[in-house]
């Protein structure tokens, strides 16, 4: 492994095997040479033009599509330089996902633990910063119930496009839907920006909640980037929230859950959905463990016979 590519890719031990399947030999070659500087879209193009015997226009767009380089705003002026694996990682799982399960399993997990860490870690100084009231809103701050959901996509006034979802493709721990994340993010390194995503309609939109909701996927949003659809094992920022001991405060927990043991008629559905093992059927018994919960609300949806209902928290 070439020391500029892991200095200037920052790549970590976990995936030093697999630079040559996550990146091309002209993409390695370009971040060794351009390091981390900064340059223009004309002055990168100069540089591609002059060491490399390819297209420049095509390869500059194919880099920062692929998540290899990223851009910055500098003196309100857009420059480019050599992302990382972290960011890499993403697009190669979500958008070359044969490749990606080309990969050991046994060393995709310790590349995919890598990767929660890692956006764990970089959380809590944005956790720390809401606290403080320096700043607003973290990625996926709230659980939303379906009915929410649905009413936010009336209210957003961003257009929305679809995307593979980044936490089950990069951790491959289930088999439930992935096309199911709605993003309105469109600025600079945005998945749109970069030449992804689906473009939906209002309806289109709703549509994907309710298969989502219906393949038992809880839904988090903070009314400004996207509208996450994501379950139990795969989902980072619940992941992320386990490492770092922040369960209940992201994602925001909004409401209690209320069971009703009485009127349950233990069906099961509850157990089957539930993304925390909260809700479990033993014995042709359904029991509810509030410990586990998490409050995602998907449970109150399926119930048949309304045993399951919402309590909201006041302090929000």
């Amino acid at each position: 492994m070439n020391a500029k590519l892991i200095k200037y890719f920052q790549v970590p031990e976990e995936a030093y095997s697999y630079m040559d399947i996550m990146l091309s030999k002209e993409e390695i070659n370009l971040i060794e040479k351009i390091q981390d500087k900064k340059y223009t879209y004309e002055e990168l193009l100069k540089f591609i033009e002059a060491n490399f015997d390819l297209d420049s226009e095509e390869f500059l767009r194919s880099c920062y599509k692929r998540g290899v380089i990223n851009k910055e705003e500098v003196n309100r002026q857009i420059v480019y330089t050599s992302a990382n694996v972290y960011t890499r990682l993403a697009f190669f799982a979500q958008y070359e996902g044969e490749l990606w399960k080309s990969i050991p399993e046994e060393d995709r997990i310790k590349i995919d633990r890598w990767y929660v860490e890692k956006y764990a870690h970089g959380a809590i100084p944005r956790l720390e910063e809401i606290k403080k009231g320096t700043r607003k809103l973290i990625e996926n701050a709230y659980f939303y119930t379906m009915d929410e959901t649905l009413e936010l996509i009336d209210e957003v006034n961003h257009e929305l496009y679809m995307v593979p979802c980044n936490c089950k493709s990069i951790s491959l721990r289930c088999d439930k839907p992935k096309n199911v994340c709605i993003l309105f993010e469109k600025g600079i390194n945005s998945e749109w920006d970069r030449g992804w995503g689906k473009a939906l309609t209002k309806e289109e939109a709703k549509e994907i909640i309710l298969r989502a909701n219906k393949s038992g996927l809880m839904h988090t949003s903070e009314a400004e980037q996207a509208i996450c659809n994501c379950d139990g094992c795969c989902c980072y920022p619940i992941r992320a929230s386990e490492i770092i001991g922040a369960k209940g405060i992201w994602p925001q927990r909004r409401y209690d859950i209320v069971w009703d043991k009485e009127k349950c008629v233990n069906c099961g559905i509850c157990a089957k959905l539930c993304n925390f093992n909260a809700f479990m059927k033993e014995d042709k018994t359904v029991s509810f463990h509030e410990n586990k919960c998490w409050g995602c609300t998907i449970c109150k949806d399926h119930c048949p016979v309304n045993a399951i209902t919402l309590k909201k928290i006041v302090d929000n």
